[in-house]
């Protein structure tokens, strides 16, 4: 039974990344020394997962900044804005693309699906032209098998690609990308002649948009490309990833059935309805990459569910074509648990992160073909049943309230022309009253203060104080700007989840935890792992200290719970 990871974490362990980013920005290090640690980060990932046992390692996962970014550089799709005069795509082009320079913006940043990962939007028009630019995927595979590791390239595939791009500037809004589909082909078939001549037996097509409502036209367009690429592919595998939700029936039947495909790769943890599909009927003779270890989630698998799972759709497509996979890339999740000091030893036994899920992978495959690690399974078993009964996990007094809850509850008492008259007697405002948001900039004396006082370095008085001064010339602008309803800027607060979730019983914060949101910029979110409760007041000390400086409304803020649960590892023990 072999195995296969989708994609790693790029930024390393210690986040070594993100510093040779910002120092090589900040002119402060030259391309070598980022290009260094690049190498270094890729080099221990491959060993890893060589050493892990994985069979399918990816490669051209890793990137500098965005994968789709490291796509628009392939296909030499630059906006024209960017001077980009040919030639093989550097830093410079690439970086100015990503965060724009002293005189021109960056391309646009949008969510990657319902992750909190952002990728750089493809600018197209009819007149984009596309070229080779960047070897890339090509360099990254030699890279590896210099190193003594086989690899499998990872492109994003061409239909996605252009689903995930926008009309350029000045391109007329009903433009459809989609209609480049036959101008960007041409640059696939280079790359994939490049990757066979280096040798890569397989190469990996991630075509994430398939778990979108897709129109026909849309679906059409993928048995389109892949019968165009069909007679290059010949002599290679192909695997069409999936991810981060079930496939529509009508698009499993399409994707199935594209041509010259060796494999597909399936979300078996958000996408239970495709289990079904895949049980209804697979096509004979091909591979499935079966995605049961959460890429996107920090909670260690239930190895005997995963099994027996895994053995039913061993049934379907025979022991010699099931490959055990990840239901995505691991980048949505943090690194290595290794290097966790925070978390204690009962909620750590719970987890697994990046480098813990490769080694998952590895023993659901070896267990399938009669290798069961047992301590490995039992230590696991022990671990789940620990979570099931920790009354750290279960708090009574929040299952009874939430029990209670009736639809009333979600319900004002008062209606909303009642409650105006209430405020406006009490607040007596002007028709177009005037506020922020809430939070003002944190000055590096502001952080400091926190620092210290979290390090014990200073009293609690002390901190106090210093957050005081600063809440009173918050107010003080305020009231000389002549702003209507206050805020007190929020100096005592690290992160607005972070803040709430360290004052919540329920939580867990972790210290290296780190995940990409976007370039160099990585959070670290808190991780849910029990019934939520607010064991005393948390906001009420610091609202009520900035009320008493003003005369004028002083606003309290809360971070709402939906936000929290978007930015946090949520428990899988019951519906979101």
């Amino acid at each position: 039974m072999a195995s296969h990871i989708v994609g790693y974490p790029r930024m390393g362990p210690k986040r070594e990344l993100k510093f040779a980013l910002e120092s090589f920005w900040d002119k402060k290090s030259g391309a070598e020394d980022l290009q260094m640690v690049a190498a270094n980060l890729r080099s221990s990932i491959w060993k890893q997962m060589a050493s892990a046992g994985i069979k399918y390692i990816p490669s051209n996962t890793f990137s500098c900044y965005d994968q789709v970014l490291d796509t628009t550089a392939m296909l030499g799709a630059v906006p024209p804005r960017y001077n980009w005069t040919g030639g093989e795509i550097g830093f410079d082009t690439y970086f100015s693309m990503a965060r724009g320079n002293a005189s021109l913006p960056a391309m646009e940043m949008t969510k990657w699906f319902d992750t909190n990962y952002h990728f750089i939007v493809p600018e197209l028009g009819p007149e984009t032209k596309f070229s080779y630019a960047s070897h890339k995927a090509v360099t990254e595979y030699k890279e590896a098998k210099e190193l003594g590791v086989d690899t499998v390239p990872v492109l994003v595939g061409p239909v996605s690609y252009l689903l995930l791009s926008k009309p350029a500037k000045g391109v007329d809004k009903s433009f459809s990308p989609l209609s480049l589909l036959g101008k960007v082909l041409p640059v696939y078939k280079e790359v994939v002649a490049e990757l066979k001549a280096a040798g890569a037996s397989w190469i990996q097509f991630d075509e994430p948009t398939l778990v979108k409502d897709l129109d026909s036209h849309q679906l059409q367009a993928f048995t389109q490309a892949y019968t165009e690429l069909e007679s290059s592919l010949s002599g290679v595998n192909v695997l069409i990833e999936t991810y981060f939700a079930d496939l529509p029936a009508e698009t499993y039947k399409t994707v199935t059935a594209l041509k010259g495909v060796t494999g597909f790769g399936f979300d078996l943890v958000r996408g239970s309805k495709t289990l079904d599909l895949i049980k209804g009927g697979f096509p004979s003779g091909k591979y499935l990459f079966a995605g049961v270890v959460d890429g996107r989630n920090i909670w260690a698998n239930d190895l005997a569910a995963s099994v027996s799972t895994l053995q039913a759709l061993e049934g379907i497509v025979g022991k010699d074509k099931l490959v055990v996979s990840t239901s995505c890339s691991l980048l949505h999740t943090a690194v290595d648990l290794v290097n966790e000091t925070k978390l204690d030893d009962e909620i750590k036994s719970w987890l697994a992160f990046a480098a813990q899920k490769i080694v998952e992978v590895n023993a659901l495959a070896k267990a399938l073909v009669g290798q069961k690690d047992e301590a490995f399974f039992s230590a696991n078993a022990a671990a789940q049943a620990s979570r099931k009964s920790s009354p750290r996990v279960t708090n009574e007094a929040v299952q009874k309230a939430a029990s209670a809850l009736q639809g009333s509850d979600h319900r004002r008492a008062t209606n909303v022309s009642a409650r105006l008259d209430a405020q406006q007697k009490k607040l007596n405002l002007p028709i177009l009253p005037t506020t922020t948001i809430g939070s003002f900039p944190q000055t590096m004396d502001l952080r400091r203060v926190r620092r210290e006082y979290k390090a014990k370095k200073i009293s609690e008085d002390e901190y106090v104080k210093a957050i005081k001064e600063e809440i009173s010339k918050v107010v003080k602008l305020q009231e000389d700007l002549d702003i209507d309803v206050l805020v007190h800027g929020e100096p005592e607060r690290n992160d607005m989840v972070e803040y709430f979730g360290e004052q919540l019983s329920g939580f867990a914060f972790s210290a290296n935890g780190w995940v990409q949101s976007y370039g160099s910029r990585c959070v670290k979110p808190p991780i849910i792992y029990g019934d939520v409760s607010r064991p005393k007041a948390m906001t009420v000390f610091w609202s009520s200290m900035a009320q008493s400086m003003t005369s004028r409304p002083m606003k309290g803020m809360l971070t709402g719970p939906v936000t929290i649960l978007n930015w946090s590892f949520v428990r899988n023990d019951q519906p979101r």
